[in-house]
C-alpha cells in the first residue's frame, strides 16, 4: 500500500488508543533499510520510505510487526524507541512506563528484557526518576553508544558502553537554549537525529507540532509546524546518504554488559 505520510499521521491520532497529546508516541530508523522509517501511536504503527515519500506498510498492531511484543506490556503501546545501527544487522531498544527491551528486529529475536529500566541503565540519584518512564530516546549525533534520554522537562546524556552519566538531568532550554518559551521546553513526545549532522541535528516533536533544531547553533532551522509538514519541508533529512541496498555502516554491537552480539 502507497500513501501519504500526512494521512498515515491523521490516521494514527484518530485512534484513541493514543497515549497522550501528541500525534506519535515515537520514530525511529528502520532496522533492515536506510530510509525507512517507523511511526507509532498507541498500539499501532507505520513504516515511511523517505525515497519514495511514501507509507509502504500501513498503520497496524505493533505485534504484527513485532510478534515477540505480544502478551507484553509493549503491544499496548510504547512511550520511546531508538534504532542502533550495527552491520549488518539493525536493533530496536523500545520503552514502556518502567520497562525497556531490545529487539533485532532482522533476525526477529528479542536480545534484552523485557526488563526494568534499572536493570539496564544505571539511572541513580537525581536522575532516578528516569527509571520510571522515558519520553524520548535520540543520539546527539550519527553515532550509537552516547544517547539522550528525555523525560518531562528534563533530558540526561548517558554512555550505554560504560554504563555512565555523562550530562546529569537538566531542563531541555538548558541543553537545547533556542527551546526556551516554546513548548519542545516543557517536554517531547518523541525525537529524532539527522545521521548527516556530524554537530547534531534533531528533529523534536511535541503535541502536534514538530521543529528541526541545530545543536551547534542553537537555534531552531525549521518550524514549529506540524511533523507531516516538516516531512515534506525537510525530506533530505530523512534520505540516505547512499544506496538503499548498502549496509548501514557501524562497528560489531556489543551488549551492555560488554558480551559481543554474534
Amino acid at each position: 500500500m502507497v500513501d501519504s505520510v500526512d494521512s498515515a499521521l491523521r490516521h494514527l491520532r484518530q485512534d484513541r488508543t493514543g497515549r497522550g497529546r501528541s500525534v506519535v508516541d515515537g520514530m525511529c530508523r528502520a532496522a533492515d533499510q536506510d530510509g525507512h522509517y517507523w511511526f507509532f501511536r498507541g498500539d499501532k504503527a507505520f513504516r515511511y520510505d523517505a525515497v519514495r515519500s511514501a507509507v509502504v506498510e500501513p498503520a497496524d498492531l505493533l505485534v504484527r510487526h513485532w510478534p515477540l511484543l505480544a502478551g507484553t506490556e509493549f503491544a499496548h503501546g510504547i512511550d520511546a524507541c531508538y534504532t542502533t545501527y550495527h552491520r549488518p544487522h539493525g536493533y530496536h531498544w523500545f520503552f514502556t512506563g518502567g520497562l525497556a527491551v531490545q529487539y533485532d528486529s532482522v533476525r526477529g529475536v528479542i536480545l534484552q528484557g523485557p526488563a526494568a529500566v534499572d536493570e539496564i541503565f544505571r539511572f541513580t540519584g537525581a536522575e532516578a526518576d528516569f527509571a520510571r518512564g522515558i519520553d524520548a530516546v535520540c543520539p546527539p549525533g550519527p553515532s550509537d553508544g552516547v544517547f539522550w534520554f528525555f523525560r518531562g522537562s528534563r533530558a540526561l546524556q548517558y554512555d550505554t558502553r560504560s554504563g555512565s552519566l555523562l550530562r546529569p538531568a537538566g531542563p531541555l532550554a538548558r541543553y537545547w537554549p533556542g527551546l526556551a518559551g516554546t513548548v519542545f521546553a516543557q517536554g517531547v513526545d518523541a525525537c529524532y537525529t539527522v545521521s548527516r549532522a556530524p554537530g547534531g541535528r534533531h528533529w523534536f516533536v511535541a503535541g502536534d507540532q514538530a521543529v528541526q533544531y541545530d545543536s551547534m547553533r542553537h537555534a531552531i532551522r525549521f518550524g514549529p509546524e506540524p511533523l507531516a509538514g516538516l516531512i515534506a519541508a525537510r525530506p533530505e533529512d530523512l534520505r540516505p546518504d547512499r544506496r538503499p541496498d548498502q549496509p548501514c555502516p557501524g562497528a560489531p554491537l556489543r551488549r551492555l554488559d560488554g558480551l559481543p552480539h554474534t
